[in-house]
C-alpha cells in the first residue's frame, strides 16, 4: 500500500476546497450563476416562449461569471493576469536590467551601439 501526499512548490496557487470540491470563488460564482442563468432561461422558456433567444442570452450573461470562477490562465486569477496582459501590450517594450533607460557609464570607450543610441 502506497501513501501519497501532494507537496506544492508555491502555496499561493493553492485554493482551499470549501464545499462540494469548490473553492470560495467557485461557490460565489455558482451562487450568482444559478439565479441569473436559471431565471433568464425560465423567463424566456415559460413566459416568452423564445427558447433559442433565451439560450443565447443565458450564455452571454453567464460566461463572464463562469470565467471569473473557473478560468485560470497561467495559474493566475483572471484579474491579476489581465493586468499583466495590459502592461505587456501597452507598456514599454525595452527593459533594462538595472531599470535605467540609458546605458550605465563606464570608464571605457563607448561601443558602436552606444554611440548610435546617443546620436538618436
Amino acid at each position: 500500500m502506497a501513501l501519497d501526499m501532494k507537496v506544492y512548490k508555491d502555496l499561493t496557487s493553492v485554493e482551499a476546497k470549501v464545499m462540494w470540491g469548490l473553492s470560495w470563488r467557485q461557490l460565489a460564482a455558482s451562487a450568482v450563476l444559478l439565479p441569473l442563468g436559471g431565471g433568464t432561461w425560465a423567463l424566456f422558456h415559460f413566459i416568452l416562449h423564445w427558447d433559442d433567444v433565451g439560450m443565447y442570452l443565458v450564455f452571454v450573461l453567464c460566461l463572464p461569471v463562469a470565467l471569473w470562477g473557473w478560468w485560470r490562465p497561467h495559474r493566475l486569477k483572471p484579474e491579476k493576469w489581465i493586468v499583466y496582459v495590459f502592461r505587456h501590450r501597452f507598456g514599454e517594450h525595452v527593459f533594462f536590467i538595472d531599470g535605467k533607460a540609458e546605458p550605465s557609464r563606464t570608464g571605457a570607450r563607448p561601443s558602436v551601439d552606444e554611440r548610435g543610441r546617443r546620436r538618436k
